[in-house]
């Protein structure tokens, strides 16, 4: 057996990298560039440099290997051109099983109870993370369709040395961005890094063939609170951060409306001061905007002040620079609210 493992540099890559190298399979570990590479370079792993989207690169480097990890990570283009191309090179290279590994992020932001098995349906916006990885599995799918034999892992959240996701909250509770809802009662659902590894070394011949989804999580029921508390004892954080009740999160989470236009509002911006000191730069205009002020401070500064109140609104106070600025993204992945088991 030789195992590609593509992203070979992330926190899964590394930890799957890692985990084979224990267990004595040949292990080819594939990253985009060295620039975080270090925990590969710091066991003595070097790692080989390919181009995802460059096909003949990747041709080269999936020469004689037999199964291939993927773990790519990058923007929308690479995520998704580089599947491509993996497949098929992996197809073409006569590959005997890939592994994908997915996230739960494909079930959606707030995902519905039914989520909490791999037959729920992925309901996801597009645009966002969740919806790269669907296209990524989709892509998968297909290819399984045409012979390559292929399993899918859903991870959730991955924690353990060098979490990105750990790191995040850290750094929220350092700065108080972090909103704790419910008193931190929220179901958070995780997977140590290593604990994903051994799932990918299963899954290298165990399993479904058809590109199929496989949760992959930690058996022990993690709450918000569990996580920052931790946290906070590892940073020495004394201050607990804010709270509030989880529907008062929901509601500072969602976007905010898109006003109808409405007559007024179109009347206040075009007399408002900046709009009128544009318009008087005309001659014309100017003679106009003069005759008008001068038809209203007729009827005395009071009047004046009342309507200007009226047109432009009261003053607009700005935040002081101390003020707290929450994380809402992240505070809001405390409204998923399911915890994702294998059904299978």
């Amino acid at each position: 057996m030789r195992v590609a493992v593509v992203g070979a540099s992330g926190l899964a890559g590394f930890a799957v990298v890692e985990y084979l190298l224990e267990k004595g399979i040949e292990t080819v570990p594939l990253v985009g560039s060295t620039g975080n590479s270090w925990r590969l370079f710091s066991q003595g792993i070097t790692p080989q440099l390919v181009n995802v989207l460059h096909p003949d690169g990747l041709s080269r480097a999936l020469g004689g290997c037999t199964h291939v990890v993927n773990c790519l990570r990058g923007d929308e283009n690479v995520m998704l051109q580089g599947t491509r191309n993996l497949v098929k090179e992996a197809l073409r290279a006569g590959a005997t099983r890939f592994v994908h590994v997915s996230s739960v992020a494909v079930y959606g932001d707030r995902p519905a109870p039914g989520a909490a098995v791999e037959s729920a349906m992925p309901s996801v916006e597009k645009g966002g993370y969740g919806w790269i990885k669907l296209r990524q599995d989709e892509i998968v799918q297909r290819t399984a369709a045409r012979g390559l034999k292929s399993i899918i892992l859903c991870p959730p959240n991955i924690v353990g040395p060098g979490s990105y996701f750990l790191l995040e909250i850290l750094g929220c509770l350092l700065r108080g961005e972090l909103l704790l809802a419910d008193g931190g009662s929220c179901v958070c659902s995780t997977v140590d890094a290593r604990n994903l590894a051994h799932a990918c070394f299963l899954a290298l011949s165990e399993g479904s063939t058809n590109g199929e989804r496989y949760f992959v999580t930690d058996d022990e029921r993690v709450t918000w609170a569990s996580i920052v508390d931790g946290l906070r004892a590892a940073g020495q954080i004394v201050a607990r951060p804010p709270e509030c009740t989880l529907e008062e999160l929901r509601r500072t989470s969602e976007e905010p409306a898109v006003p109808k236009p409405r007559l007024w509002v179109s009347v206040k911006h075009l007399v408002s001061g900046d709009v009128r000191s544009a318009l008087r730069k005309d001659p014309l205009l100017a003679k106009i905007d003069g005759a008008l002020r001068a038809f209203v401070g007729g009827f005395g500064p009071q009047m004046e002040d009342r309507f200007r109140l009226a047109i432009e609104g009261p003053i607009k106070v700005p935040r002081k620079p101390g003020d707290a600025k929450m994380n809402v993204r992240l505070s809001a992945q405390q409204l998923r609210g399911v915890w994702h088991r294998c059904d299978k």
